[in-house]
């Protein structure tokens, strides 16, 4: 065994994949490691040639291999995974990679809650009037954002990220609101549990109706007895660095968007994992978006709905100028680096959950990495039910078209076909009465549910009276005369 207690300086010549094991093998005292010189080599035509840069050999893996040898501890080896051989992580350990759970709380219960409203809906401001009167009874003490506590409810203390110790949230709004309240916590901190009411335009974060908020709170309240269900969702830490100085750092729960702005030029991007240059985009945008994202502007753009619970994360290109791009999922561990080049026609914008737009300039790059803490969302359902449900009741996924809009589309078509009749349908019944009007068809007319032609070729069958209404029938009705009577 070679001893290696103060090597500080490294250089490793191996072939391929073998470099990491050999290096595990041999130097597991290694932790005074602070630089490491790589070259791998390969086999080609018998002769060993000498590979530069290389997968294994670029300074972005030569830093994480440093580091892995200064943290090599033989006693975390876990066995029994891989026959013959034992694992050593990669990923990071800090990260949790499960995200389904139960929650329970640690002491008596919880004390303070944080209400977050949809801003300029008298709706949401008279139901946080309502939800803050019930906890208040219960002694619990009850905050709001500080423009809320000067404009609309000063009996409310104002929350303060820094000195307030919440202990769990209430949404009142939409997905937004949730947004909004996610951003409120600014550092990478373990984030109180959040509860979400759907009082908003669409709701894939929020599953409860605020109308059973006593129910649905008076369970979360008892949470010390009886655990609730939970779903960790991912969060991204965004830093954006110009010349390779860190400017500003941003913690994301759908998406960081990176687009041309208001330039009518394509953006130019070049798109790193892990360290390696997996490709350069010519789109009008790319989207770094979590499974909690992959429902948002990601699904817009042609990216695929993933699971909460899944650890991935979503690299969505907005209008590709090459069809070959699709969207890629890569892991959730992984690090993605966007750069705008010093070579790009013009600058490019971005955003951060639909806020915080700054300008990025030639040269500057946006660095994505998990937050080691994500946000314990509250659910209804047990496992993904809840996210499930939403997408069936809210996008209808794989519903048929016939099950929905069969009976709206037959009532149209009945209108439609009444109409080209020449019957004045003002002063008819209702619509879903309307069939109970229509005289026995004459050919080529269309009625009843889609798919089922009613075809008479009986010329001779004169047309009947109907509810004391005169109904002129043509001898033959077209599909060109039916569309110029539209």
């Amino acid at each position: 065994m070679l001893s290696c207690e103060h090597v500080s300086e490294l250089r490793v010549r191996a072939a391929g994949g073998h470099m990491l094991q050999r290096c595990a093998k041999i130097l597991p005292a290694a932790r005074n490691v602070r630089s490491i010189t790589t070259t791998c080599v390969r086999r080609n035509s018998g002769n060993m040639s000498t590979t530069s840069p290389s997968f294994l050999g670029t300074a972005w893996e030569s830093q994480k291999l440093a580091k892995c040898l200064r943290a090599f501890d033989p006693q975390q080896m876990e066995a029994g995974l891989v026959r013959g051989a034992a694992v050593m992580w990669a990923d990071n350990q800090a990260l949790k990679l499960q995200r389904r759970a139960h929650i329970m709380w640690e002491n008596d219960g919880p004390q303070t809650v944080f209400i977050v409203k949809k801003t300029g809906s008298a709706k949401t401001t008279a139901k946080l009037k309502e939800i803050a009167t019930w906890l208040q009874k219960k002694g619990i003490r009850v905050l709001v954002e500080k423009p809320v506590h000067r404009t609309e409810f000063p009996e409310y203390d104002a929350f303060d990220a820094e000195d307030d110790d919440v202990d769990f949230c209430i949404s009142l709004g939409g997905d937004g609101t949730v947004l909004h309240l996610t951003s409120l916590f600014v550092e990478d901190t373990p984030l109180p549990p959040v509860i979400s009411f759907s009082m908003g335009t669409l709701g894939f974060l929020t599953p409860f109706d605020a109308g059973d908020f006593k129910p649905c709170l008076g369970r979360v309240l008892a949470a010390n007895q009886d655990p609730v269900f939970c779903t960790l969702r991912t969060r991204k830490r965004c830093e954006v660095y110009w010349e390779g100085q860190l400017q500003r750092v941003h913690h994301v729960l759908n998406e960081c968007l990176i687009d041309r702005g208001a330039s009518p030029n394509m953006v130019t991007l070049e798109a790193y994992v892990d360290g390696h240059h997996i490709t350069t985009v010519q789109a009008d945008g790319l989207i770094i978006a979590t499974p909690s994202g992959s429902t948002a502007y990601s699904l817009s753009a042609g990216g695929p709905m993933v699971a909460p619970s899944v650890p991935g994360t979503l690299l969505t290109p907005i209008a590709p100028h090459s069809l070959s791009f699709r969207p890629l999922v890569v892991p959730e561990s992984s690090e993605i680096e966007i750069h705008l080049p010093p070579s790009a026609r013009s600058h490019a914008r971005a955003s951060f959950d639909g806020r915080h737009t700054l300008r990025m300039l030639r040269d500057s790059s946006i660095r994505c990495t998990t937050s080691l803490c994500a946000l314990p969302m509250i659910n209804m359902g047990y496992l993904d039910r809840d996210w499930y449900e939403g997408i069936v009741q809210k996008l209808k996924w794989n519903v048929p078209i016939r099950e929905t809009d069969a009976a709206d589309i037959a009532a149209f078509t009945s209108r439609s076909l009444l109409r080209n009749k020449g019957v004045d349908i003002q002063n008819l019944s209702p619509v879903g009465k309307i069939a109970d009007s229509i005289s026995e068809p004459a050919q080529g007319d269309v009625i009843g549910p889609i798919g089922k032609n009613t075809v008479s070729d009986d010329r001779s069958h004169p047309p009947q009276k109907t509810d004391g209404i005169k109904q002129k029938v043509p001898d033959k009705v077209t599909a060109g005369t039916a569309q110029s009577k539209l």
